[in-house]
């Protein structure tokens, strides 16, 4: 019997197929409440506006912060139990363990808006760094080659967004900043991950009893 590197699955508890359901869900949802949190906020600007200023500023606008607080603290929540059904079915840790620090750096960015200053700007990169992280690591989970590629493409894209960040700084010395603005650079390292975790949910959902066949091979 040959045993494949990798996650150790046990097709006979189903897990999965709700953690997928979960993930769908808890990105969609965020996605929805920014929307809506943005049409709240006078003059917000997806250039000049980080998401973060929606959670609340020097001076929190309402209904805006309350909606974007609420989703991304629910979206940390959400997520965390995302990972324990994973991981209930034998999911790859490494992946999981990725998946929950971002999940605890998105209830961290609920919890302490940007106006908080350095709590939040503490969480808010543990969140989009383990983010990028489980991106590229969930290729343990025994994807198919398509998906593998786009967890590749979109997890490295934001890394690299990321590490520009620390290189040339968060000012106009950035090109990207200067090119996208603020709001603009940061939903390029920001949504690529959140997207991802939409389709990875999809994926896992979609597959269903089968969803391996088991890397087990004998």
């Amino acid at each position: 019997m040959e045993i494949q590197r990798g996650s150790i699955f046990k097709p006979e508890i189903n897990y999965y197929k709700i953690a997928g359901i979960i993930l769908m869900v808890t990105f969609i949802q965020f996605f929805m409440a920014v929307t809506i949190a943005e049409t709240q906020f006078p003059g917000y600007s997806t250039a000049d506006n980080t998401l973060s200023d929606l959670g609340g500023t020097v001076v929190p606008v309402e209904p805006s912060a309350t909606i974007f607080n609420v989703s991304v603290t629910l979206m940390g929540i959400l997520a965390l139990a995302a990972v324990y059904l994973i991981l209930k079915s034998g999911g790859c840790r490494l992946f999981s363990a990725c998946l929950a620090l971002m999940a605890v750096g998105t209830i961290g960015v609920g919890l302490f808006p940007g106006y908080t200053g350095g709590p939040h700007v503490f969480f808010a990169m543990m969140t989009f760094i383990f983010g990028s992280l489980a991106s590229i690591f969930s290729y343990r989970l025994g994807l198919n080659i398509p998906m593998v590629i786009i967890s590749m493409i979109l997890g490295f894209t934001a890394l690299l967004v990321i590490i520009s960040l620390f290189i040339f700084g968060d000012g106009t010395g950035n090109p990207l900043i200067a090119t996208l603005g603020d709001g603009g650079a940061e939903r390029l390292f920001a949504y690529p991950v959140l997207l991802y975790l939409v389709a990875l949910g999809g994926y896992l959902t979609s597959r269903g009893e089968d969803w391996v066949r088991l890397r087990v091979k004998g």
